[in-house]
């Protein structure tokens, strides 16, 4: 039974590695939704937004964000912006699992990784999750969480 689960937390932390890595490559030029959150906040429509329009995680990444120090964001802006934001993730994300330091996630490490997120899940220690524990270790997952959209307003 450890064997099962073992393998099926492999699959769920090799999924999240993956998606996050397809999602890079493979995203198209303005997700769906987006041009239409950067219209709605881009009240004086001048096709860039300022400090005074951005809201939620846009207004806290701002600065960052705005590459051209010029005060205002493009489409083009925002994307590269949340990609470089996505990409020191995932480099972070490698750097805590790669515990040799060799610049790769070896089945090993990935392996060590999910048993280690499964113990933690594992609240009672009995060895196997229940629904309450599931659900309780899921909290934080990025699907969970109501910060998930770069320009939504909150």
């Amino acid at each position: 039974m450890s064997r099962k689960l073992t393998i099926v937390s492999l699959l769920v932390l090799g999924a999240a590695l993956a998606g996050g890595a397809l999602a890079q490559t493979s995203a198209p030029a303005t997700p769906q939704g987006h041009g239409q959150r950067f219209d709605a906040m881009d009240t004086n429509h001048d096709g860039a937004i300022d400090k005074t329009e951005a809201k939620g995680r846009l207004a806290k990444a701002f600065d960052e964000i705005d590459s051209n120090k010029d005060g205002k964001l493009t489409k083009d802006e925002i994307k590269a912006g949340w990609q470089a934001r996505r990409a020191a993730k995932q480099a972070d994300r490698l750097a805590r699992l790669d515990t040799d330091k060799d610049g790769k996630l070896s089945w090993a490490e990935a392996e060590a990784a999910a048993k280690a997120r499964f113990d933690k899940a594992d609240i009672n220690k009995d060895g196997v999750l229940d629904a309450a524990e599931m659900a309780k270790g899921h909290k934080g997952w990025r699907h969970h969480r109501k910060d998930t959209a770069p320009l939504q307003g909150r």
